[in-house]
This record gives C-alpha cells, structure tokens and sequence, in this order.
C-alpha cells in the first residue's frame, strides 16, 4: 500500500453566507470576497503541510487544478508541482493532471511536464484528465470539444514525450 497526501487548496476565507448567496461556488462567486494576504497565508500553509508529509515518508503528493471556484486555489498543477520539487525530498509528485482540452501547445506542456520531473529528480508521475464543463467554459473552449481536444493533446503530448527529437504538431483540433 502506498499513502498519498492530496489537498484542491482550498480558500475558505469568506463568510458562510456569503457562499449561501450563489448557486455555485463555481464561475458566479465574485472575485472581490477574495483576500490576496489570507491567499498567500493559506499557500505558506498548504506547502508546509506538503513539506511535512514529505518528512512523514508518505509515498507522495497529489496536486491538480480547477478553475474559477474558491474550492481550489491551484490554477495550474505544474505550478505548484514546480514549488513541491523544490521544497521536498523523496515524495513523488502526482499530476492530478493537466486539463488537456484547454492547452493550446501540447508541446509546451510536455516541456513543462519535463522540466518539472528534472527538477525533482525523477519524482513526477503525470496525469492527464478531460476536466469539467466548468473548466471547458471558463476558458471559452466550446464543451462539444472537448473529447476532440483531449484526444489530439494527448497524443500529441505522449508522442512528444517519447520522441528523441522535435517535430512539427500540426494538430486539428488544437
């Protein structure tokens, strides 16, 4: 058995009746209940807890991303992938994944991707997910799509990842 830590980054620095007002907390809650200070005091907090884990031995550390929602702060996995090679050890680094209907540059992804798994010493494992219709439509990407999308970038991204030189994408869809 192998023992993940896993956190969305949660931001919860809003009063319960302001969240009771919308009917979701995704796309129509308004950016101005939002407090950089407290956000920046959450992400200290949220990476400790990372580096914590780290030092517990755990297996490895989940991270993703969603758009839009104060549910989750992490507006890019690879991101926050960066700061945990940096500030950890020995936990692997689970990409929870990259939302591949939005990427336009596959190979920018897979160069980012790359970068990150150097850095770490070989700690990366990637995922790749479809994402929600939120994530779609937050991003002005027409949701009929979005399979089309996944499919093209992924190819493309594992093609790039396991090809010894560079070539040209000359997708469809992206």
């Amino acid at each position: 058995m192998k023992i993940y830590y896993f956190s969305e980054f949660p931001y919860h620095e809003y009063p319960d009746e302001e969240g009771d007002k919308y009917p979701s907390l995704r796309l129509t809650f308004p950016n101005d209940l939002f407090d950089p200070n407290k956000a920046s005091d959450l992400f200290k907090r949220y990476f400790d807890e990372c580096q914590y884990v780290d030092e517990l031995g755990y297996h490895g550390i989940m991270v993703n991303e969603h758009h839009n929602t104060p549910s989750c702060m992490n507006a890019s996995c690879n991101l926050t992938a960066s700061v945990l090679a940096r500030i950890t050890q020995q936990a692997k680094i689970l990409l929870l994944g990259n939302i591949l209907p939005i990427h336009e540059n596959p190979g920018r992804l897979a160069e980012e991707i790359a970068m990150i798994d150097v850095m770490s010493g070989g700690r990366v494992i990637s995922g790749m997910v479809r994402g929600t219709g939120v994530e779609t439509v937050s991003t002005n990407i027409n949701p009929t799509e979005n399979r089309e999308r996944f499919e093209e970038c992924h190819d493309l991204l594992i093609k790039t990842l396991g090809y010894p030189w560079s070539f040209p994408m000359g997708g469809q869809a992206l």
